[in-house]
């Protein structure tokens, strides 16, 4: 048999068994792409999760680092999570010193106090948050404190 063929059912042979392997790493519905391929435990600093719908990016979640938990969860620290608004307007900015993340529910968790929500108009503190990105919808656990902005000079609290 010559070189060339001996190659090519190599590769046959060996197609299937990496395919399967392919098949199990793949991502479920309810799973963050990638994911799959980080073993819990897993370390990842500076990240960077963009949403997007119908092209345009409606939410980014930026974190100074990431531990995955499992497939469908993560821990992050020095997190920022970014609301963009549909018609283009304000940006909503809600901070968090640390979180836990589950792509499956799509909402996110506070760890540890302080919490903030910022907004031109608002801000928000308080010592817990949860909230989804996806739904836009979330709530602020107290003690809370909030400032409105009504316009550029006056502030009530």
């Amino acid at each position: 048999m010559t070189a060339p063929r001996l190659i090519a059912l190599l590769v046959l042979a060996v197609l299937p068994l990496s395919m399967g392997q392919v098949a199990e790493r793949t991502a479920g519905e309810d799973e963050f792409p990638a994911l799959q391929l980080l073993p819990p435990g897993s370390v990842v600093e500076g990240i960077s999760l963009p949403r997007y719908e119908e092209h345009r990016v409606t939410a980014l979640i930026t974190a100074k680092k990431m531990t995955v938990v499992s497939r469908r969860e993560v821990r992050m620290s020095g997190i920022r999570s970014f609301l963009y608004a549909p018609d283009g307007g304000d940006t909503t900015c809600v901070q968090l010193t640390e979180a836990k993340y589950d792509f499956r529910t799509k909402l996110m968790h506070s760890l540890t106090p302080p919490v903030a929500l910022l907004h031109p108009r608002y801000t928000v503190r308080g010592t817990s948050v949860i909230f989804s990105n996806a739904s836009r919808c979330g709530l602020v656990k107290g003690p809370v404190s909030t400032t409105f902005r009504l316009n550029a000079d006056a502030t009530v609290k």
